[in-house]
C-alpha cells in the first residue's frame, strides 16, 4: 500500500499533490489517502491499482485549466459545446483493469467553476466559462470496483462508465446541487455485466442513466445485463433514464429502488436527436416507489423529427409491484403503431392529484409539464397489459377524464384494475 504523504502529498487543501499522487499511483497497487484535503488535477488510474481513502479524506478538484487533461488526452474522449463543457476530468482511468476507489469523498470542487444562486430559477443561464466534464471518467476499462465513496459537487455528470465491463458500484452517497447544469450522477453507457447497489444519489439532472452511445468507442458494444437495486433517487429531472444513443439497451433489472421529490420518475426514451436512434428492450422494473411529477415515461422520440431512420423501437418493458403517486399522467407513446410493444403493467397502484396542467392535444413527452386528461396516456403501443392496477384520486378536479386513455393502441389486456373513471379508448388523437 502506497501512502501518498510517503510520496510528498501535504493534504492541506491549499497545496497541490497532483504530482505527489500521480507518483503514489504509478507505483502500482493500493493508494493510501490518510485524513485531510488532496488538491489535484486530473489523476490517471492504473492497471491492478486504486485508491483507498481513509475516513476524513478529501479529493479535491483543482479549480485552474490547467491542471487538466487536454480534450484529446485518448481517441475516446468528448468535448460538449452544445452544453458548454470541457474533455477534462478528475479522475480517469482508459483501457484499463481491476481498477478501484473505496471509501473517503471525491469532490468536484463545482464553486470553483460557475455559482448556483440560492433563488435559482433558470440554470440555462448560469454563467459558465469553462468547466470540467465528467468528474470520474472509465473508458473501455475491465472490472471497475467504486465503493462505500461520496461523490460530491460536481460540475458536470458526475461518474461517467463508457464501454466497461464487470463493474461493481455499491454504497455510493453521490450530491449535487439540485440545479447544477447537467449534474447527473451515474452514466452507464455501451457497458456489460454492471450492478449497482446500495446507492443514494441526490443531484440536479439523471440520477442513474443507462444509454448506448458507441461511436467513441475502440470496440462496439451493447448496453446490457445491468443490475440496479437498493437505490434511493432524489432529482429535478430524472430519477431512472434510459436511452440515447445509436446502439441498443437491453437486458437490465431494476429493483427495490424508491424515486422520489422528482420531476420524472423513470424515462425510456430511444431517440433524442435526428441523428440516432438506440433500440431499448427486455428492461424489468419491480418493487419499487415512486413519487414523482410524471411518474413514468415509454416515448419513442424526445428531440428532432418524429419519424425516419433515427426512430427506433422499445420492446418488453414491465412495471410490477410499484407504488407511486403523480401529478402529470404516465405517457406510453409510440410515433407510430408498434414502435412501442410487449408493455406490461402488474399490481402498479398510483395516487393522482393535480390537474392544472392538463392539455387534450398536446406533447406529453419527457420535456413536458402538461398533461394528458388522464394517468394513463397510451399510443401506438402493441401488445400492452395492465393487470391489478389501480388509481387512487386525491383531487376532484373535472379536467381528468379517465384513468387509462388509449389511443390507436392494439392487443390491449385490461384484467381486475380499479379504475375508477373508466377507460377511455379514441381512433385518432384528439
Amino acid at each position: 500500500m502506497n501512502n501518498v504523504k510517503d510520496f510528498g502529498a501535504v493534504g492541506d487543501g491549499v497545496a497541490k499533490d497532483t504530482s505527489a499522487v500521480q507518483k503514489a499511483i504509478d507505483a502500482g497497487g493500493t493508494v493510501y489517502f490518510p485524513s485531510g484535503v488532496y488538491l489535484c488535477g486530473t489523476l490517471y488510474l492504473k492497471s491492478g491499482g486504486g485508491l483507498e481513502l481513509a475516513p476524513g479524506a478529501v479529493l479535491l478538484a483543482s479549480p485552474d485549466r490547467e491542471d487538466y487533461n487536454r480534450d484529446d488526452f485518448c481517441p475516446q474522449n468528448r468535448a460538449c459545446v452544445k452544453e458548454r463543457v470541457s474533455g477534462a476530468h478528475f479522475i480517469v482511468a482508459v483501457e484499463q483493469k481491476n481498477v478501484f476507489i473505496r471509501g473517503g469523498e471525491i469532490n468536484g470542487n463545482r464553486k470553483a467553476f460557475y455559482d448556483i444562486p440560492d433563488d435559482c430559477k433558470e440554470r440555462w443561464k448560469l454563467p459558465v466559462s469553462w468547466r470540467p466534464a465528467q468528474m470520474l471518467f472509465f473508458c473501455e476499462c475491465e472490472n471497475v470496483t467504486l465503493e462505500d465513496s461520496s461523490f460530491q459537487d460536481s460540475s458536470y455528470w458526475t461518474c461517467f462508465l463508457h464501454g466497461c465491463e464487470n463493474v461493481v458500484v455499491r454504497g455510493l452517497k453521490i450530491k449535487n446541487n439540485r440545479h447544477t447544469l447537467q449534474g447527473d450522477g451515474l452514466d452507464i453507457d455501451c457497458c456489460r455485466f454492471v450492478t449497482v447497489s446500495d446507492c443514494h444519489i441526490d443531484v440536479g439532472d439523471d440520477c442513474i442513466t443507462l444509454r448506448a452511445f458507441n461511436i467513441p468507442l475502440k470496440k462496439k458494444r451493447f448496453c446490457e445485463y445491468i443490475s440496479i437495486t437498493n437505490c434511493i433517487l432524489r432529482t429535478s429531472c430524472n430519477g431512472l433514464r434510459i436511452g440515447v444513443g445509436n446502439g441498443t439497451i437491453r437486458n437490465a433489472v431494476i429493483s427495490n429502488c424508491i424515486i422520489f421529490d422528482t420531476k420524472n420518475g423513470v424515462c425510456i426514451c430511444s431517440k433524442y436527436s435526428d441523428e440516432y436512434g438506440v433500440a431499448i428492450e427486455n428492461l424489468q422494473f419491480s418493487n419499487m416507489r415512486i413519487d414523482a411529477v410524471k411518474p413514468i415515461l415509454v416515448v419513442t422520440n424526445a428531440w428532432g423529427k418524429k419519424d425516419g431512420p433515427a426512430i427506433a423501437p422499445i420492446s418488453g418493458i414491465s412495471f410490477s409491484h410499484v407504488r407511486g403517486s403523480g401529478t402529470v399522467g404516465c405517457v406510453l407513446r409510440g410515433y407510430s403503431p408498434g414502435d412501442v410493444g410487449r408493455l406490461t403493467f402488474t399490481d402498479v397502484v398510483l395516487d393522482y392529484c393535480g390537474g392544472e396542467n392538463i392539455l387534450e392535444n398536446g406533447d406529453y413527452g419527457e420535456h413536458s409539464f402538461f398533461s394528458a386528461p388522464a394517468p394513463f396516456y397510451a399510443e401506438n403501443i402493441k401488445d400492452m397489459v395492465f393487470n391489478s392496477c389501480a388509481v387512487y384520486w386525491h383531487t376532484d378536479h373535472s379536467a381528468w377524464q379517465c384513468d387509462l386513455l388509449m389511443c390507436n393502441c392494439e392487443k390491449t389486456d385490461i384484467k381486475m384494475c380499479r379504475f375508477e373513471k373508466g377507460i377511455k379508448e379514441v381512433s385518432n388523437k384528439q
